[in-house]
């Protein structure tokens, strides 16, 4: 059963030409795949961002809100209306810092953490303290 070389040439051919669709067919999966995992992507960026100017809004919301409460004028009808009887500060009362207050509370905070206590060790002879 010896086939002809035009025979053998076609067959070759068509299998060459079938291992090229596979190949070309399997290029297309990959793609349209990767473009599928970077609209999910682009998705999943657009509706965490969504949130995060959610919470900001609700952020900068709740930051008016408590600088509305803290003006003068609120704190005295809120001490009026508790009847604590507080009083403005005075001039003297007032202490104005300059230094960044977040470290200069954690250094006080941390200030004992870094102190090492160093107790002498005593070795005797003779097994007797």
């Amino acid at each position: 059963m010896n086939k002809s070389p035009t025979s053998a040439f076609i067959n070759q051919l068509l299998v060459y030409t079938l291992v090229m669709l596979v190949f070309t067919g399997s290029i297309g999966f990959g793609m349209v795949w990767l473009r599928h995992e970077i609209s999910l992507a682009a998705n999943r960026d657009k509706n965490l961002q969504a949130h995060l100017d959610d919470v900001q809004r609700h952020l900068d919301q709740l930051t008016a809100e408590i600088a509305a409460v803290q003006t003068p004028d609120a704190l005295i009808r809120l001490d009026s209306s508790l009847r604590l009887g507080l009083d403005t500060p005075r001039q003297e009362q007032i202490e104005y810092v300059a230094a960044n207050v977040e470290q200069r509370l954690a250094a006080k905070r941390n200030a004992g953490i870094f102190i090492a206590e160093v107790k002498p060790v005593v070795l005797r002879r003779g097994g007797k303290p």
